[in-house]
């Protein structure tokens, strides 16, 4: 399954369109439950909030784009590719939305002894944002009629996609890097692409343990009519890499009793991390 040449959504809910009927649409579209989350979907319409789009990925210049942060947690694989940040043989949680100067930051992956925080990492998710939205409304209507076209009118934000990331990569790259631990940014292929095209980013090299940011790089491979996601590629750099891209400079400093003050407090609502051996 590819987006071939079309300009309409891939996935709604987590379902590929060439998986749903307007039978099984009807039902998937009206529970909108993201099996990502586990949860409702929180990508809400603009002009009803009540109302989840729940499309999260589309077909754009014959590439399928993440256009939902949430899409990329599918069967824990960036957690279990930033395992290797930390210490082995630990019981590893995910822990989301820990604050840190610079910000907040997606997840914290988390590396325990029974109550005790041996070690942990930052994972940041950037999906790439939509333009003209309506489109992607319109194709979900068009879906559920049974009659779904092949183009819609939307564009993928690419400027403003990059800019937020690598703004946030600034503000709380120093934070790790004070800390002496791990932020891994997770990203599709297509948008390094973009950023390496605009960005000076000469900076970016083959994964380095010395780094503090490291960038792991995915691709959305189809299995069956599925679509999985592969890691493709890591780099790294470290604070000064990221402010050379930004043409920035600036210092932070981080207390690291208060990140793992969060941490404590949000552990007996974490989710074990569950490895395969």
């Amino acid at each position: 399954m590819t987006a071939d040449s079309t300009k309409r959504p891939i996935e709604f809910y987590g379902r590929s369109l060439t998986e749903l009927g307007q039978r099984t649409a009807r039902r998937v579209l009206g529970a909108e439950a993201c099996p990502f989350l586990k949860r409702r979907c929180t990508k809400q319409r603009k002009s009803d909030p009540s109302q989840t789009i729940g499309a999260c990925t589309v077909g754009y210049g014959g590439d399928t784009l993440i256009i939902c942060p949430h899409r990329f947690v599918e069967r824990d694989q960036v957690f279990l590719d930033s395992v290797r940040f930390l210490q082995p043989n630990l019981t590893y949680f995910v822990v989301p939305e820990i604050t840190v100067q610079g910000g907040s930051v997606d997840y914290f992956l988390v590396g325990a002894r029974g109550d005790e925080i041996l070690d942990y990492c930052g994972v940041e998710i950037q999906s790439l944002d939509t333009t003209g939205s309506g489109g992607i409304w319109a194709a979900r209507e068009d879906l559920l009629r049974g009659r779904l076209g092949q183009n819609y009118p939307y564009g993928i934000n690419w400027k403003m996609s990059a800019k937020t990331v690598l703004v946030q990569m600034h503000h709380k790259a120093a934070s790790f890097e004070a800390l002496g631990k791990k932020l891994a940014l997770v990203m599709q292929t297509k948008f390094l692409d973009y950023i390496r095209r605009t960005f000076e980013t000469d900076q970016l090299r083959p994964a380095q343990a010395s780094d503090s940011v490291h960038l792991h790089v995915y691709d959305l491979v189809a299995l069956g009519t599925d679509l999985r996601l592969v890691l493709t590629s890591t780099l790294s750099t470290d604070v000064r890499g990221v402010e050379r891209m930004l043409c920035l400079g600036a210092g932070h400093e981080v207390l690291e009793q208060d990140v793992v003050r969060q941490l404590q407090s949000k552990m007996p609502s974490a989710r074990r991390l569950k490895i395969a051996h």
